[in-house]
């Protein structure tokens, strides 16, 4: 058996972390799970009730919420620390099946790949549906879970759930700490790519997990469709980030692409304007510096 270090990364979803946590605790690959509780320094009076679980789940509570690269970076660093093999990257919203971890191993192990992820299935207004080409749009700046074929699409994995080699990290480096939340995963790829590496990523497509939306996405749940304030200025924050740091020439046409989302929101959600226009602005004032470059 493969030695498998999970880290599940929650903020605000103790409930919804302790139950991934549960989905995987207990397949024969996993050596140990941690939860990364984000949002500790909020005094929330939610508890993990870990019961079965405590022997098996260890809750690291940083002073700060430390956003999904840093949160994950936490975990990833004890799991290089203790010589785990692999890595597996878990959000709450995440349901995976009994057998899951070891499909995900032997994908990754028969491959030349640093990084695997499953297929995700989705259930919006109860009608489910399964993505396995996820990508960023080149044009507008964007990411997409279900990217059509061609040029303009960056295919990438799935940031939700995902299993790495421990080596990579140590190899390229951890997630980029500059992403607060969002665009982490295409980075990732965009690093590896142009230090030469040909086969980043693979998504086993006939590996299925389930996927909801979490609470800082659509705090009323996955069939509201309604995104938080926080997803909107994270969001553009990261995009403008990203494209400050490998696509400059492209930039000002995302940057206009979220100025004109902003616009489009005026009407129907001008908290969701602002916090486009507040993500933009902090995105260019922000320095950028590549994570393979001092």
């Amino acid at each position: 058996m493969s030695a498998v270090a999970v880290v599940i990364v929650s903020y605000r979803s103790e409930v919804a972390a302790v139950a991934a946590a549960r989905s995987v605790a207990f397949e024969p690959d996993v050596v140990s799970v941690t939860i990364v509780d984000n949002s500790a320094s909020e005094r929330r009076h939610e508890e993990f009730i870990l019961d079965d679980l405590s022997d098996r789940v260890v809750v690291v509570r940083p002073d700060q919420n430390l956003g999904y690269a840093g949160g994950n970076n936490l975990g990833l660093r004890a799991a290089m620390t203790s010589g785990h093999e692999f890595v597996l990257v878990l959000n709450p919203d995440v349901d995976l099946p009994t057998g899951t971890v070891r499909a995900l191993v032997e994908e990754l192990a028969n491959s030349e790949a640093h990084v695997v992820s499953p297929a995700l299935a989705e259930a919006p207004n109860g009608r489910e549906t399964v993505l396995r080409r996820p990508g960023f749009d080149l044009l507008l700046g964007r990411g997409v879970l279900e990217a059509p074929f061609g040029r303009r699409f960056t295919p990438t994995f799935f940031g939700a759930a995902f299993l790495a080699r421990s080596r990579s990290f140590e190899q390229f480096g951890l997630l980029d700490e500059q992403l607060f939340l969002y665009c982490e995963e295409i980075e990732f790829v965009e690093r590896l790519t142009r230090q030469g590496e040909r086969e980043v990523f693979l998504v086993a497509e006939d590996i299925v997990v389930r996927h909801g939306r979490g609470g800082t996405v659509s705090p009323g749940g996955y069939d509201t469709g309604a995104r938080s304030t926080i997803a909107y200025e994270e969001a553009s924050r990261s995009v403008v980030v990203f494209g400050k740091t490998y696509h400059p020439f492209r930039l000002w046409v995302w940057v206009f692409a979220r100025l004109a989302m902003a616009a489009g929101l005026i009407i129907r959600n001008p908290r969701a304007a602002r916090a486009v226009l507040r993500g933009v602005t902090r995105g260019l004032v922000s320095r950028s510096v590549r994570p393979d470059r001092p």
